[in-house]
């Protein structure tokens, strides 16, 4: 792919042909890295059941700075509202994840720029960049805990593709 992205630098169309004829030949989705994140959505449910479980002296019984690891966003704004200090941990939280799926958004539409669009991913392909932004409703609606795996997770992800595939 670099090797092609060198060659095409000024010349889009035949880049374009060039990646569509290097993935037919090597019988590669342009998709083929959506379905390991599938994958992991059993070992998410997972965590997330252990997670919201509660119980006494175990990990949920500690807090991040102010926040408890079993409480939700809800919960801190509830108490001392936005600014609070369990408050502020969730717009620390809501911040990294909004520059994790910002930097993942401009990556997917960089690639979706360069990748030709095969039959039938068109609306696919055009919403395919926006899901990395339901990552803030996640961490919305689960407990601190969870939300802390979700963002660690998809900023490890994120730094992982980046490094693996410049």
């Amino acid at each position: 792919m670099a090797e092609l992205r060198k060659r095409y630098a000024k010349q889009p169309e035949k880049l374009q042909k060039a990646v569509l004829e290097l993935h037919a030949e090597e019988k590669v989705s342009p998709f083929s890295g959506f379905l390991p994140s599938l994958l992991q959505l059993p070992a998410f449910f997972l965590l997330y059941r252990l997670l919201s479980g509660g119980g006494d002296g175990g990990l949920l019984s500690h807090q991040l700075f102010a926040a408890p690891l079993d409480g939700h966003w809800a919960d801190a704004l509830a108490g001392d509202g936005l600014f609070g200090p369990a408050g502020l941990v969730y717009v620390g939280l809501f911040l990294v994840v909004t520059a994790v799926a910002t930097f993942t958004y401009v990556r997917t539409r960089r690639a979706a720029a360069v990748a030709p669009a095969g039959p039938g991913t068109g609306a696919l392909g055009k919403m395919l960049p926006l899901l990395s932004y339901g990552t803030l409703i996640t961490v919305a609606v689960v407990p601190l805990a969870v939300a802390l795996y979700v963002v660690t997770s998809a900023a490890w992800s994120a730094v992982e593709r980046a490094v693996l595939y410049t």
